[in-house]
């Protein structure tokens, strides 16, 4: 059976009371619970949380 890799994305916004990403990233990972289990044929390798301070709102 052939395995493949695929990436997923999940984007979020945080309110935050903090101006330093850094510790709106701490806050984030300390008060909020996220997981992705693994089944059967599903195998999650890694999470992670990539930091950038690019912000594109939405238009709604």
């Amino acid at each position: 059976m052939k395995k493949h890799i695929l990436y997923m994305t999940v984007r979020i916004e945080v309110e935050s009371i903090f101006e330093s990403l850094s510790k709106t990233i701490t806050d984030f990972e300390t008060q909020t619970d996220y997981t992705f289990n693994s089944t059967q044929k599903v195998k999650v390798l890694e999470t992670e949380i990539l930091i950038t301070e690019t912000f594109h709102p939405l238009n709604n």
